[in-house]
């Protein structure tokens, strides 16, 4: 498979640095001024992007459930369209997102949940696109991805090889940038419902590049997974987890974060090649206990 550049001069592929994504998605909790605070720090940690989401409410959402009540300690409105609106950024507010991911010179993507929102993010030059895993059996949604052209990072959380195959069917209609995530849709994720092992499962299936949305507790297996083959990390990311909001919980903090970037790259650097051989660190020993 070949190499994708997804941007900024960044490259996913088998022999290319795991590119790692905060997902912020909804933790800026409606605030510029927080979203921008998580951005520089996720800038000053070195992961590699930002993600956002981008939504239409009426057109994401059923009336019958945005007309719900939704009280309790993470809402933000007495209705559910109420609490989604308090969250959702204007299109001028999603303006000064992408252009402050310019000045910090910081990846910054989103993922659309509806065409219109394909549309809006189109207008901002967004890079890559991001297909939730709620969305794996929206194929409208995903043809008006595809058509764009940009690299796609497909999660398949909740989804049957049957509906991810013709998810993945559909992108290769138009074009062979995309990466398919192993990811399970639950918040969080209990280890025994990881499967690290449909990793290379996935990779041998769509014979595409491979990454890992991550919702477990910790900071471990996240990292771990490019021991499988994962070459794209994306992680649920926060300033504190006991805040107010639906996501806060089931994300890690910059200290977890840090840990994440750090033993990835050490896990990346100690996979090395994929035949045995003599090295040159143990000649010394060989000829010290060998002779030759």
């Amino acid at each position: 498979m070949n190499k994708i550049l997804l941007a900024n001069e960044r490259y996913v592929g088998e022999n290319e640095l795991p590119f790692i994504i905060a997902e912020i998605g909804n933790n800026h909790n409606g605030s510029i001024d927080l979203a921008k605070k998580m951005m520089k720090i996720c800038k000053e940690l070195g992961v590699d992007a930002v993600k956002f989401q981008v939504k239409d409410i009426e057109t994401a959402f059923p009336k019958e459930l945005l007309e719900k009540t939704y009280d309790g300690p993470n809402s933000f409105g007495k209705t559910y369209r109420e609490h989604k609106e308090a969250l959702e950024f204007s299109i001028d507010e999603l303006k000064t997102i992408y252009s402050y991911a310019k000045e910090l010179d910081i990846i910054c993507f989103a993922t659309p949940f509806d065409i219109k929102s394909v549309n809006i993010l189109e207008e901002l030059d967004n890079p890559i696109y991001k297909i939730s895993s709620f969305h794996v059996t929206d194929l409208e949604l995903i043809k008006s991805i595809a058509k764009t052209s940009k690299p796609i990072i497909l999660s398949t959380g909740m989804s049957s090889v049957e509906e991810i195959d013709i998810a993945v069917e559909t992108i290769r209609n138009f074009h062979e940038k995309f990466i398919v995530l192993q990811c399970t849709s639950s918040y969080p994720t209990e280890d025994e419902d990881i499967h690290l092992n449909a990793i290379p499962f996935l990779k041998n299936r769509y014979n595409c590049n491979i990454g890992f949305s991550s919702h477990e507790k910790g900071t471990i297996i996240a990292a771990a997974s490019i021991t499988l083959g994962a070459r794209v990390i994306e992680r649920h990311f926060t300033l504190d987890r006991t805040m107010k909001g639906p996501d806060h919980a089931s994300s890690i903090e910059p200290s977890g974060m840090d840990l994440v970037i750090k033993r990835t790259k050490r896990l990346f650097s100690a996979l090395g090649a994929s035949e045995k051989k003599v090295l040159d660190s143990e000649l010394q020993n060989r000829k010290k206990f060998r002779g030759y």
